[in-house]
């Protein structure tokens, strides 16, 4: 698959990559509530530290879990 930037012109593979990436849910409020997570993004301090050198499929994950996180934080604390 080829994709294009803004003008029109070839992406090199570096592009794609950049654009494929999961990018971080981080939301710049960076305060940790009482059951250890972020108040912005939900995301735990061990998430939040290694997010990113974890591969792709793992921050999916996480990813997929924070809106059970917002909604049921007694749950998936």
């Amino acid at each position: 698959m080829v994709l294009f930037g803004k003008r029109g012109s070839k992406m090199d593979r570096n592009q794609q990559n950049k654009l494929q990436q999961v990018k971080s849910p981080c939301r710049n409020v960076c305060t940790l509530d009482h059951h250890g997570r972020c108040t912005g993004c939900y995301r735990n301090i061990e998430e939040i530290a290694n997010w990113s050198v974890y591969p792709d499929e793992q921050k999916r994950y996480i990813l997929s879990i924070l809106p059970l996180r917002m909604q049921l934080p007694e749950i998936f604390g």
